[in-house]
């Protein structure tokens, strides 16, 4: 399947997604009717649209930046799972209180006829490219609460791009804390 050129820029307003829909009735819903509220009670977080060659939204994200806290048992796994982490300079100061700064996937959505595109592959990839952008303090992961319902879930995604679960799942949430380094 053949991947789209993209444009990812940084916006302001979420009325550009008015004619947008990821296929999730949820998730479209809170797009048209609370994530312009969201972006404006979080002045820390970012909020990007994504655009093909025919200037049509086929994606969109929020960032934010934040913390992710890792308690002894998943340092331990993380240990478990990179062993040359611990020698890491660039965590050696977050180590001992296992608070690490993240950049935080809000929200995520991809135009559910675009899915399959490699879209969502590419977005993480971006993402993944702003670990030096200032407005992220240094961060040494990317977290998300992946979306996870008996309908849809997010992630088989996010683990094809190298995401782990920080939890085991609550059959009484519809979201799994997730997180990868960058």
């Amino acid at each position: 399947m053949e991947r789209p050129n993209l444009h990812i820029s940084l916006q302001t307003d979420a009325a550009l997604l008015s004619e947008f829909y990821c296929g999730q009735d949820e998730m479209d819903e809170f797009i048209h009717t609370r994530l312009g509220a969201f972006i404006k009670s979080y002045p820390t977080s970012r909020f990007y649209v994504v655009k093909d060659d025919a200037q049509t939204i086929v994606a969109m994200f929020v960032l934010n930046s934040g913390h992710l806290y890792l308690d002894e048992d998943c340092k331990d796994d993380l240990m478990m799972k990179f062993p040359e982490l611990k020698g890491v300079d660039s965590l050696r100061d977050y180590w001992e209180s296992g608070v690490f700064p993240t950049v935080e996937i809000e929200y995520i959505a991809v135009r559910k006829d675009m899915r399959g595109k490699h879209i969502g592959s590419t977005l993480i990839h971006y993402i993944r490219s702003l670990q030096s952008d200032k407005h992220f303090h240094n961060p040494r992961f990317i977290s998300v609460s992946a979306y996870c319902t008996s309908s849809y879930s997010a992630v088989p995604f996010y683990q094809k791009c190298n995401f782990w679960a920080a939890e085991i799942k609550n059959p009484y949430a519809n979201t799994l804390r997730m997180y990868r380094l960058f």
